[in-house]
């Protein structure tokens, strides 16, 4: 979302820096956007299709990477139907264009209900909430950073995220410091001190997963206090008069012994909140990659709601895209439980299974078994949980192909991989990330510069090989040919930037048709102003937006409801169990520099080892465990070893480490990448905990035992070969 200037003599780049007239970012940029410059002359970055014949990859021509592909997936659908293909999409292509326009007509033209996504192991809880409580699961609540008096953040590290779903253009800690400039309050949860928290009024520690216990907490306060008022929403509001007696069930005073956070704190926190002028309670992957992300995600909406700050200026407002995913894509509205899941009976929900069980839906057989894998844009290995399980079950698939640049821990175990251009050869527009706007703006860029050909986008590849795909799987003569003629059509007119045009046109500030229209837009209009164009700040929309029959907001949705009593036997059950040798537990923690992909980029991981376990001082003082000494961190799932790094900024108890490492797989090629491998933190997660309500992964808050292995540098551990 950062608007970068890039400096280019032919097709060489000299140099990427911040676009100080970008509308959002305002010059701001973090550093990943340098390490662009690294994949677009990377070496090891494929440029032509390979194929794996008896264990060695070769180059292919891509009109027969296209064909086998196509053949390949057709004749294992023939054999053993529709759902033994499946399509897995990882989060990068949420900044992928041509990619994200494919997930539809890929879905569509698959015909496969085995469709698994990286929002399984992110965001899922969030689109879960918004579905059930305003009808729509891209009904996205963002933080009104500029206008709030009161923000309350949990589980979050914006300094570094650059705001996730509050896009902000990196710069959002400068956000947080104007809050407090202006007499507002900052305050911060999370079970580590981080690099926001410098940015904050006070920071909590918060023992991981029970941070559902400490908002139930809030609404207690909140109702006890006589501070809920649903405001100007209070007709538009079905279930009121259920949420104080759920909240009245449980005691602060428990809650405070569970979370580590002092009733007292509790108590003037929720006070604060709800008698601010305006107040946010906000959340990220803290909540949403844990134990209970769905009620973390409600929870944190039901507090918006009882204290008026929902569709406020302020508050938790709603973006209005130039281009409307709620409006534009159809079928996007979401769904819930049409169908389940072969072995585990997880249900649907928005059309895909929980990725937790896409390894044991390929490993397990029987009718229905996953034989061939699309993989589009995705790292699994290191991405999905119990990753070495994952990869085990890749080898046992019939056919793999993979969409991506690179061989990598994922990659290496598919049986061709179409590589796409780089990331300055294709067009760009952020249609994902514009529903997670602090502002309503928009803008282009075009390719910067021609792939050598021949050289073919995401867009193109995808859509050449489902246009093959379908011939291939028809019988029919006469469908065969209508298939061949519509490929073709599509192929010769259908762009994403017609495709953009015609979003633009017809969405909410557009120009239709009607070329005396200055003032809509259109793609040539964005193309004339490279840096953006501002439309405005949020507006109210509810009741008018929301997507229930009866335009009503579900305070308390019965499914989300269902899940408390799991809340109270995990936390506040008088049963314990046996004590465990898993002691401790993980948490992810962010980094400035890196992204998992990012990681070939010598200028993004030159410097100190990054990949290390923080761990608190009388943690490690009592595992015998000195800075910088190697230490074994194990689950019931697997062990892994990396540095340690004592510091305070952990509560006891918790350690913390970096995902998306791990790049010490045989048979990569990735040069910088395998020079600085790490510890991968998903060969430590289990595939088979999960948030039960929403189907999430769990990532933070897994059970662990730390033990020191020997007294070895770290940086003997990272030249390790």
């Amino acid at each position: 979302m950062c608007g970068i200037a890039v400096d280019y003599r032919g097709d060489e780049i000299l140099s990427i820096r911040g676009d100080q007239d970008h509308v959002l970012s305002k010059g701001n940029i973090c550093p990943k956007s340098s390490g662009l410059q690294d994949v677009h002359t990377d070496p090891d970055r494929l440029r032509r299709p390979i194929k794996k014949v008896d264990g060695e990859w070769h180059e292919i021509g891509w009109d027969e990477a296209f064909d086998e592909t196509a053949t390949r997936l057709a004749d294992i659908q023939r054999r053993h139907g529709l759902d033994s293909i499946a399509s897995y999409t990882g989060r990068s292509i949420a900044h992928n264009i041509g990619a994200l326009l494919t997930v539809m007509p890929t879905r569509m033209l698959m015909g496969t209900k085995s469709v698994y996504t990286a929002s399984t192991v992110d965001q899922q809880p969030h689109n879960f909430v918004w579905y059930f409580m305003f009808g729509h699961q891209f009904m996205a609540t963002i933080p009104n950073l500029d206008r709030t008096d009161y923000y309350l953040m949990l589980g979050t590290n914006p300094k570094i995220s650059n705001g996730a779903q509050m896009a902000t253009g990196a710069n959002v800690y400068k956000k947080l410091d104007a809050i407090r400039a202006r007499g507002g309050q900052v305050v911060l949860i999370d079970p580590r001190r981080t690099e926001t928290a410098e940015h904050c009024s006070e920071h909590h520690f918060i023992r991981p997963s029970t941070d559902a216990l400490f908002l139930m907490g809030l609404v207690k306060v909140i109702f006890e206090k006589g501070l809920a008022t649903p405001g100007r929403l209070a007709e538009h509001i079905v279930g009121w008069d259920k949420m104080e007696p759920i909240a009245r069930e449980f005691d602060l005073e428990q809650i405070a012994d569970v979370t580590g956070i002092a009733s007292a704190d509790i108590q003037r926190i929720a006070v604060d909140l709800a008698s601010a002028k305006s107040a946010i309670c906000y959340g990220r992957t803290g909540l949403s990659m844990q134990e209970f992300g769905g009620l973390c995600n409600w929870l944190m909406m039901v507090i918006n709601i009882i204290t008026g700050n929902l569709d406020e200026p302020g508050g938790m407002t709603f973006p209005l895209p130039a281009i409307d995913p709620i409006d534009t894509i159809d079928g996007a509205r979401g769904s819930w439980d049409r169908y389940r899941s072969r072995v585990s009976g997880r249900p649907e929900f928005a059309g895909e299974f929980p990725v937790s069980v896409l390894a044991e839906e390929i490993m397990t057989p029987g009718e229905g078994q996953i034989r061939g894998l699309m993989s589009i844009a995705g790292n699994g290995a290191l991405s999905l949980p119990n990753g070495k399980l994952f990869e085990e079950a890749l080898d046992e698939l019939e056919f793999m192909v993979s969409f991506d640049m690179y061989l990598n821990e994922t990659t290496r175990h598919a049986d061709i991989i179409l590589p796409p251009v780089g990331p300055f050869e294709k067009g760009h527009y952020d249609l994902f990330y514009q529903t997670y706007n602090t502002i309503n703006w928009t803008a282009y860029n075009p390719p910067l510069f021609q792939p050598v050909a021949p050289g073919y986008t995401d867009f193109e590849i995808i859509g050449e090989v489902l246009k093959r795909l379908v011939i291939k799987r028809t019988r029919n003569p006469l469908k065969k040919l209508f298939a061949k003629v519509v490929g073709g059509i599509v192929r010769r007119w259908v762009t994403p930037e017609r495709i953009l045009d015609l979003g633009l046109r017809f969405g909410p500030y557009g120009a239709g048709l009607n070329p005396f229209n200055k003032e809509g837009l259109t793609l040539k209009k964005l193309k004339d102003n490279p840096h953006g164009v501002y439309i405005g700040e949020h507006k109210r929309c509810l009741p008018a937006r929301l997507f229930h029959k009866d335009k009503k907001i579900r305070l308390v949705p019965e499914v989300i409801a269902a899940d408390i009593p799991r809340l109270k036997q995990r936390w506040l059950s008088s049963e314990t169990g046996a004590p465990s040798e898993f002691d401790m537990v993980i948490v992810g923690r962010l980094q400035r520099r890196t992204l998992g992909w990012m990681h070939n980029s010598q200028r993004l991981v030159k410097g100190k080892d990054t990949c290390t376990l923080y761990i608190h001082p009388d943690d490690a003082s009592t595992r015998g465990i000195e800075d910088g000494s190697v230490v074994s961190v194990s689950s019931a799932a697997g062990s892994i070893q990396l540095p340690a790094e004592i510091t305070d900024s952990v509560m006891p108890g918790v350690v913390c480490m970096p995902p998306l490492w791990g790049h010490n797989r045989a048979g990569t090629r990735r040069t910088v990448a395998n020079a600085h491998p790490g510890a991968s933190m998903n060969d430590i997660t289990n595939q088979k905990v999960m948030d039960q309500l929403t189907g999430n992964a769990v990532v933070h808050g897994v059970p662990v035992k730390v033990e020191a292995v020997q007294q070895q540098s770290a940086s003997a551990l990272v030249d390790a070969p």
